[in-house]
């Protein structure tokens, strides 16, 4: 095998660890969530008791419906506040609520309602919102598939946080999923009042830590330079078996 054949192959591997390495470099360090990407960037956070470094004082909005209630069944029900993204979205599905006798309709709302205390150690990262019915006799059943309220922290950080249920003056966790950086997803068991909870002081607008996704990358950094060095070995191996073939 001549040098000529071996420096054009090297010359290869160079010019993709380039591009491989700018790639990562100019990467962003997080994933766009749910509505913060091209087109659809998150507003600031609307607080019902702004924090010092609140970006806005804009009033938070309150999500509604009303609900048909059809020979004692009430339909499927969906509410969203009006920010970008909401900052609260709840549904439950057909059947779930209970209506009072000869109801034909119930009004939900999810408004958000003034703070109470955080639990010990703990932070509140978004509004509390009271998930209820204009009339105080319908009730919600927890089932499967289980209705779910999503709520927006008014920050990214890490660690995740949850969602938390406030009932007889203390919090309880609900099983909560991350749907976006700053958006979080969890059953809703009752209705009531709900909140998005941290283990740390607030810190508004704050971005998802990188430390997690500069690993991530470093991975994908690697695997794509294994790849680039196999097909690189292989069109050796590939040229030396032409070269060596008798004529």
């Amino acid at each position: 095998m001549t040098a000529a054949s071996i420096a054009h192959p090297a010359r290869a591997v160079v010019a993709a660890l380039v591009v491989l390495a700018l790639g990562w470099l100019l990467a962003p360090r997080f994933a766009p969530p749910v509505y913060d990407g091209v087109g659809f960037p998150d507003e600031p956070y609307r607080f019902v008791v702004a924090p010092s470094d609140a970006k806005t004082h804009k009033a938070p909005t309150t999500a509604t419906d009303q609900v048909p209630v059809t020979k004692g069944t009430a339909a499927a029900a969906v509410l969203n506040s009006a920010e970008q993204a909401p900052q609260v979205s709840v549904l439950i599905p057909t059947g779930r609520l209970q209506a009072p006798a000869g109801a034909t309709r119930i009004a939900l709302h999810a408004k958000p309602i003034p703070p109470m205390a955080a639990p010990s150690g703990d932070s509140l990262w978004s509004n509390v919102y009271d998930v209820g019915a204009d009339d105080p006799k319908v009730a919600l059943h927890d089932s499967s598939p289980p209705a779910t309220i999503t709520l927006r922290a008014a920050s990214a950080q890490r660690p995740y946080p949850k969602i938390e249920r406030y009932a007889g003056g203390r919090w309880t966790p609900v099983k909560t999923v991350p749907v976006g950086q700053d958006i979080y997803q969890a059953t809703l068991p009752a209705l009531g009042d709900y909140a998005v909870v941290g283990t740390s002081p607030l810190v508004v607008g704050a971005k998802a830590g990188s430390s997690t996704t500069s690993r991530s990358g470093v991975i994908i950094f690697v695997g794509a330079v294994v790849v680039v060095l196999g097909l690189i070995v292989i069109g050796v191996v590939r040229r030396r078996r032409r070269t060596e073939e008798p004529v």
